[in-house]
């Protein structure tokens, strides 16, 4: 089979695998919760498996070996700050946020649970943290459909406009299948084809590459220096700082937080949490290694014009010049698993907040529960309509701005951490933490990473920040003075937290 033929055939073959899987498993949805939390029945290993993957998004398979490529060994930072900060929620949330959502009245979302732990009556607080929710979605499947495009018009010469379509279609239709099983079970499938693809790259070029440190090509010693830039120039304080925002947007991450929510018991947690853990690192450790010997590489190779253009082709150009085109196919499978599998979360994300946590449409969707066709609960329908909705949306806003893969998941991955990060926290672990703190938290870290998000440079570069580290930074503090200054929760609010930390 000549290779015009193969990488078409491995795509069609992968994905008939994800629609046989999402179909399989669609028979076990019946009610919402089955939709959105797998009816909380994950095991430990699909669990951990889920986790991992859908926090690593194109922004893991192309961003990330980009930034060591462009910024050299330096980029080591913000890939320790985002391993420790994964281990982190895994140990301080997993378990109280597992508890507490089912202590809630068995909250299916985040938005939900922030009701419920401060008995909200208002309806306010779901409102707000449901819109915020689906404003950063949109943008990160927006990301994952620009890197599908990048992948298809690197690999087919597709269109762009195209590409982003043909993408949505292929992760909009197992999702809206399978729903929350489905992306489970097809991110465990997907989280074991990234890794081989970050595993099997950069041992090849570590073997491939006659000069691996790039002495004789020119490439600068300041290049491998984890203190110093590429120019030489010490780190500062600011660069720091942004490392570790990009680690703080995982607490905040609420495809990954499901997870916690959906695993089958709290015994679990610590298997999913080394399993997870585990495959995070070797995810991160690969990525470093793909860019940083990337330059050298395709140096010698003779092939680097492309990359120096758009750092984020760096995957697909490695794999077509050092891989047989037999292969070239079942690697660029990776960046595939990397975009489905964090689009098909966030899409189910957002059809689950607009339908469980938006007034308007909870009214309506609660009218339809009874409602029973074709297999499944009129909610689940609606749910499912308002996927394809939110895609739709995500779509546009790429084809109309099809900004870098980066800075789309910069903004949003930092943005959702700022928004819902710090009021976590405070919700699973501070008695007198109340609605009013809780309001102020999730409104001072939106909008102050949406800020940090818009502008740049700045005295010293400080507005190039990632944006969840001076969310964070502002919502905390305001959470804690407007908590203190207002009036403590119920004496219901604070029964059901004593009760649900009493182990």
């Amino acid at each position: 089979m000549s290779s015009l033929y193969w990488i078409p055939f491995v795509f069609v073959a992968y994905f008939a695998v994800l629609i046989g899987i999402a179909v399989v498993r669609s028979r076990q949805i019946r009610e919402m919760s089955d939709y959105v939390l797998g009816g909380r029945r994950m095991s430990a290993f699909t669990t951990a498996m889920s986790a991992g993957s859908s926090s690593a998004s194109a922004g893991t398979m192309l961003v990330i070996p980009a930034i060591a490529f462009t910024q050299g060994m330096i980029s080591v930072w913000i890939l320790a700050s985002l391993g420790l900060c994964f281990w982190l929620t895994w140990k301080m949330l997993a378990t109280r946020l597992r508890r507490y959502t089912v202590a809630a009245e068995e909250s299916l979302t985040l938005p939900e649970f922030l009701e419920k732990r401060f008995n909200d009556k208002t309806g306010t607080m779901r409102t707000l943290a449901g819109g915020i929710t689906i404003f950063f979605v949109v943008f990160y499947v927006s990301s994952g459909l620009i890197a599908g495009s990048k992948l298809l018009e690197s690999v087919f010469g597709l269109d762009g406009t195209v590409g982003i379509v043909v993408t949505l279609l292929a992760v909009a239709s197992y999702t809206f299948i399978g729903g929350f099983v489905a992306v489970s079970r097809t991110d465990v499938f997907q989280a074991l084809i990234m890794l081989a693809g970050f595993v099997i790259l950069p041992l090849t070029l570590i073997f491939a590459t006659d000069d691996l440190f790039g002495t004789a090509s020119g490439v600068s010693s300041t290049y491998w220096n984890p203190l110093t830039t590429t120019e030489g120039e010490p780190l500062g304080v600011f660069f720091f700082l942004s490392a570790f925002g990009w680690g703080l947007g995982t607490f905040g991450a609420q495809r990954v937080l499901q997870r916690y929510m959906a695993v089958e018991s709290e015994a679990k947690i610590p298997a999913s949490r080394a399993i997870g853990t585990a495959w995070v690192a070797v995810m991160l450790v690969g990525g470093l290694l793909l860019g940083l010997f990337g330059l050298p590489a395709l140096t010698e190779a003779g092939q680097l014009a492309e990359v120096l253009e758009d750092a984020e082709r760096l995957y697909f150009v490695v794999t077509q010049v050092f891989f047989h085109p037999v292969f070239v196919g079942l690697l660029l499978t990776g960046v595939i698993a990397a975009i489905m599998s964090t689009a098909d979360s966030q899409l189910l994300l957002a059809s689950a907040v607009a339908t469980d946590d938006l007034p308007f449409i909870r009214r309506y969707a609660y009218r339809m529960r009874y409602l029973y066709a074709a297999g499944a609960y009129g909610r689940v329908w609606l749910g499912r309509f308002l996927l394809v909705v939110t895609g739709v949306i995500a779509a546009a806003l790429a084809i109309g701005n099809p900004e870098s893969v980066l800075t789309l998941v910069e903004y949003a991955w930092g943005g959702m951490g700022a928004a819902f990060g710090p009021v976590t926290i405070l919700a699973l672990y501070w008695r007198r933490f109340n609605i009013w703190g809780a309001l102020a938290s999730v409104i001072t870290g939106t909008v102050t990473a949406s800020i940090w998000g818009y502008f740049s440079g700045g005295p010293g570069g400080i507005m190039d920040i990632q944006p969840a580290a001076p969310g964070f930074i502002a919502a905390i503090p305001v959470a804690i003075a407007v908590t203190l200054l207002t009036p403590a929760p119920s004496k219901a609010v604070v029964r059901v937290f004593d009760q649900v930390n009493a182990d």
